[in-house]
Parts: C-alpha cells; sequence; structure tokens
C-alpha cells in the first residue's frame, strides 16, 4: 500500500467515512492522527507560539475563525482547502502522495493557505469565485453560503490581526507553497507588482545576476509608492543614473529563445519599467488585497 493511500485511509479513520472527500484529504496532508478537531486545537497552539509574528498571528486569524463560528473542524478546514486550491493543490487522493512529499511543513503550509485566501479570493473573477465555492460546498458537505461566509471572515480578521507589514511578509509562504505546484506567487495573488516581480526573478535564474538592479530598483518604487509618484520617480532615477544607453545585462547573455540576436536591456528601458509598473499599481482596482 502507498504512502498516500495510507494517509487516506488514516484520515478516514481520524474524521470519519461522513467526512467530505476535501476533509479527508487535509487530513491525510497534515498526517493528522486521533480527533481531527483537536489536531487543529494543538496546530492553531503552535502557530500562536511560534516566534514568528507572521506565523503567530497567522494562528490568532485561524483561532479566531475556529472560535467565531463553533463548528468544530469545519472552519478551518474550510480555510485552509480554500487556500491549497488557490495554491494549485487539487486536494484529491492522488494529489496527498505528491503533496505529502512536497509540503512537509504544516505551519508553512498553513500560513500559505491563509495568505492564499487573503490575496487570492477577492482576486477571483465571479466565475473563478463560484467554481471554488461548488467545489468546496460539495468536497465539505456544506453549504455554499457557509463557506463564503468564512472566507470574508478570515480577510477580515487578517486585515485585523496582520499588521501592514505582516501581510507583505506572508507571501513568502504563498510563493513557497504556490512554487510546489507550478505555480508562482502572481498567479495567487493577481497583483501587477507581484506578476511582474516573478517575470524579473525568472529572467534573473536565466541570466544569472544580470537583472538584479531592474528588480531592487522596481522594489524600491513599490516600498517608497505611499510617498507619491514623485518621491518613486525620483527614487528611480537616482538608482539607474548610468549613462544613456549603457547596458545592464550582460554583453554575453544570449536568450534561450533566439539564439541568433543578443538582446541587451538599457538604463532607460528599465527605468522605464520601473516607472510604469509603480503607477499601474496606484491605479484605483490594481490592489484586490483583502478587499
Amino acid at each position: 500500500m502507498t504512502s498516500g493511500v495510507i494517509a487516506v485511509a488514516a484520515a478516514t479513520q481520524v474524521i470519519g467515512e461522513g467526512a467530505g472527500l476535501i476533509a479527508r484529504a487535509i487530513a491525510a496532508l497534515y498526517c493528522a492522527t486521533g480527533d481531527l478537531n483537536e489536531f487543529l486545537d494543538r496546530h492553531i497552539g503552535d502557530l500562536k507560539g511560534n516566534d514568528n509574528p507572521v506565523i503567530s498571528r497567522t494562528g490568532r486569524v485561524l483561532e479566531a475563525v475556529k472560535a467565531g463560528f463553533g463548528i468544530g473542524y469545519l472552519s478551518s478546514t474550510i480555510v485552509i482547502a480554500a487556500g491549497q486550491f488557490l495554491l494549485g493543490n487539487p486536494l484529491g487522493a492522488a494529489a496527498t502522495i505528491v503533496t505529502s512529499a512536497t509540503l512537509s511543513n504544516p505551519i508553512a503550509m498553513t500560513c500559505a493557505a491563509v495568505g492564499a485566501v487573503f490575496y487570492g479570493w477577492n482576486a477571483l473573477s465571479d466565475r473563478e469565485r463560484n467554481e471554488l465555492l461548488e467545489r468546496l460546498s460539495q468536497g465539505l458537505a456544506t453549504g455554499v453560503e457557509l463557506v463564503k461566509s468564512v472566507l470574508r471572515f478570515l480577510v477580515e480578521k487578517t486585515n485585523e490581526l496582520l499588521s501592514p507589514n505582516n501581510i507583505e511578509e506572508i507571501k513568502r509562504f504563498i510563493a513557497e507553497g504556490a512554487a510546489a505546484f507550478g505555480r508562482t506567487l502572481g498567479d495567487v495573488t493577481h497583483r501587477i507588482a507581484d506578476v511582474v516581480g516573478d517575470t524579473l526573478g525568472t529572467a534573473r535564474k536565466k541570466a544569472g545576476s544580470a537583472l538584479g538592479k531592474t528588480a531592487d530598483v522596481a522594489n524600491e518604487a513599490y516600498r517608497l509608492a505611499s510617498n507619491g509618484a514623485d518621491s518613486v520617480v525620483t527614487t528611480v532615477r537616482a538608482k539607474l543614473s548610468s549613462p544613456r544607453g549603457r547596458p545592464v545585462v550582460d554583453e554575453s547573455f544570449v536568450p534561450i529563445n533566439d539564439p541568433d540576436n543578443q538582446i541587451v536591456v538599457r538604463v532607460d528601458e528599465e527605468k522605464a519599467i520601473a516607472i510604469v509598473v509603480m503607477e499601474l499599481e496606484r491605479q484605483p482596482g490594481n490592489d484586490k488585497r483583502g478587499r
């Protein structure tokens, strides 16, 4: 019997045959032993007791969700399952084998799931949101309205209990969790800055450190966006003050998809990218986080 099948069989014993498929998949994912409700209570305690403030406050959020609805393990399971779906985990019995081997840290899994719901839930289209609600309702054998209420409550509590820095830092857990299923941070959050950051990160890996300056400048632009466009543009220009047309990518870099042509990213192009991305981020509706 494979480890994945054993995990699912054990999960069935933990929460019973009457539980939904997704609840059994979550129990297997976390290798939960004993009563699932008690396991989640212990897990939330571990989160709250962690020295990392992001992890600790995530535990407080999940505790508030669990206590606020008074339905045992179900409310926490709704959050974790929704987050796993948004990260790209299909949560089927067959997926348990892959997931258990890839995501072995339960604390990181929960932070990734909570972060994915916070950033990703309101970034979905109406059709995508309805499809996810239906999957959760059927897989957890519960009503759509309950699922919707739990996820809405989760977003509100995350806004309340996590600081802006905590909320930004939780992206690291999202990125790591999504990567296990071939997805990126931008795939989950749908935020322009994250999508561009994913692209720059991929380019940096392909070109070594050649595009490091672009990524650093773009990140600085995002950080300073709250101070106004003038501040950001000034910072970008100061950091990209090299002579016009000076190559930033190594001359030896040749794109894989076009071996006959060498592309050199120039300072002015980097400046334009950083400023345009910053301006797009400032437009209403481009940051759906927590709304």
